[in-house]
């Protein structure tokens, strides 16, 4: 009996739930691709930075389509950043306020965010600073 196949309804059976499986993976997938879900990161802040001795405060507005602002003793926008799950980093050049005057260096933050509340590094050519942050 070559080339027959035989019904075998238990294996029809599998089939129709493998496909019911895949339709509803779909669907779900379609519907969260939809949905603005907002990043972790995104909100304004209220940032402590931590210098040696001192501590100076600000606030960060941390939006995927805008970008991230820094406001306070330090003011700037910043395009470069990269938002991902728990993560939030940028780089940007800002004035040195140890240097002369219109001298720029290079900052870097990598940090995480925990519900309400964040930490981090904020890379400088002056040193290492611990940054907190708190949901406004």
């Amino acid at each position: 009996m070559s080339g027959t196949t035989i019904y075998n309804p238990s294996e029809a059976k599998n089939f129709m739930t493998l496909y019911r499986l895949k339709v509803a993976i779909g669907s779900i997938a379609l519907f969260l691709l939809g949905c603005d879900i907002p990043y972790v990161a995104e909100g304004s802040w209220d940032i402590v930075y931590d210098f040696p001795g001192q501590q100076r405060v600000g606030v960060w507005h941390v939006s995927e389509k805008e970008g991230v602002s820094v406001e306070g003793e330090l003011t700037m926008r910043i395009d470069e950043f990269d938002l991902t799950g728990s993560r939030m980093s940028w780089s940007a050049n800002a004035p040195n306020p140890l240097a002369r005057k219109g001298a720029t260096q290079r900052l870097n933050f990598n940090g995480t965010v925990d519900g309400n509340r964040f930490a981090g590094t904020l890379y400088t050519q002056s040193g290492n600073l611990t940054i907190t942050g708190t949901r406004q």
